[in-house]
């Protein structure tokens, strides 16, 4: 558990500016923000608080990888010990991911400080390093902690990992790591947040929530006229592709095939299961109601792009509010659909 370091090559330009004045007043009240909202994980959550991983740690009503799968023969199947063994290994797939994704969050942040050309962007993007160090160092105590037992990074999402972090284009990092996985990040948090009754996990992912939040608005403000505005249609649609790939990647990408596998569970009979139970409920499109509305905020859901959206199921959400830009006072500029 927590051996090995995987190398991923990387070249992107590094640049400084000499411009120190406020050019980005959202911004910069951003960076404001994320200076008030700074936290201590050491002393303001209660590690001494016990946790029976296996126990009601997440109602199984909320949580996906139980709530999608009660309503087949596999569940039913299931003695309760073997049912407790799926909520435990389940847990920790998902508590893995999210600490892996953290660390990857950690050096994309780092990337985009030294790449982007704003100031107030490079500011911003500083406070969000500490940020996912702290989410990194919180994830990796309750799995290490209180779960006692980590998995690694899925092999469904390395290579997304990897695409990302090799690629030399700041802006479609920040479309990548900041607008797709940060949105669908919130709503995956937000979920278990809602499914958390475990009090020290529900507490932690409190303030993870309040970080996130912050990163995910730090994304569409950046680049919500960017794309309006430096780029030629063709690069534009270069990225309108790109963003809809990664939806379309994400979308099928959040079963816990290795917890799966640890149980001798046939994989591909839970994937239908849970993929079944998800179009019925969906739970699992769900997760992207931020996705699609910050998309077509930054001028990535031109009427070229609709239909393509609208056959995965993610169009419905194109005027979802977002609630992270609205609660720092700002209302979202919403780009047209012509281009």
């Amino acid at each position: 558990m927590g051996a090995g370091r995987w190398a991923v090559p990387s070249t992107m330009d590094a640049v400084m500016t000499w411009n120190y004045e406020v050019e980005n007043v959202d911004l910069r009240a951003l960076y404001e923000k994320a200076k008030r909202e700074q936290w201590n994980a050491a002393t303001q959550l209660d590690w001494t608080q016990d946790v029976d991983p296996a126990g009601d740690v997440l109602s199984d009503d909320i949580n996906p990888n139980v709530a999608l799968l009660r309503d087949s023969d596999i569940w039913r199947r299931m003695t309760r010990q073997e049912q407790r063994q799926l909520r435990y290994e389940t847990l920790a797939w998902n508590l893995s991911q999210f600490l892996h994704g953290e660390q990857l969050a950690i050096f994309v942040a780092g990337q985009l400080c030294a790449a982007v050309p704003w100031i107030d962007a490079k500011l911003y993007g500083a406070t969000q390093v500490v940020d996912e160090a702290r989410h990194t160092e919180v994830f990796y105590r309750y799995l290490h902690e209180k779960v006692e037992k980590e998995y690694a990074l899925s092999d469904t999402t390395q290579q997304i990992f990897e695409d990302i972090l090799s690629e030399s284009r700041w802006d479609i990092k920040y479309l990548a790591l900041q607008v797709i996985l940060e949105g669908l990040a919130m709503g995956l948090f937000t979920r278990m947040y809602q499914a958390a009754e475990e009090p020290l996990l529900k507490e932690l992912l409190h303030f993870v929530r309040q970080d996130e939040a912050r990163h995910f608005a730090f994304g569409v403000l950046s680049l919500r006229n960017f794309y309006k505005t430096e780029l030629t249609e063709v690069e534009c649609r270069e990225r309108e592709d790109f963003a809809f790939e990664l939806c379309s990647i994400m979308r099928g990408r959040t079963y816990p095939k290795e917890a799966w596998e640890t149980m001798g569970l046939p994989v591909e009979a839970c994937r239908r299961a849970m993929a079944d139970a998800a179009r019925r409920s969906q739970a699992q499109l769900s997760s992207f109601t931020r996705v699609t509305s910050a998309l077509k905020t930054i001028g990535m859901l031109s009427d070229r792009m609709r239909p393509y959206y609208a056959d995965i199921g993610l169009l419905k959400y194109e005027n979802e509010e977002l609630e992270e830009i609205k609660a720092m006072g700002l209302a979202p500029v919403v780009a047209g659909a012509e281009r």
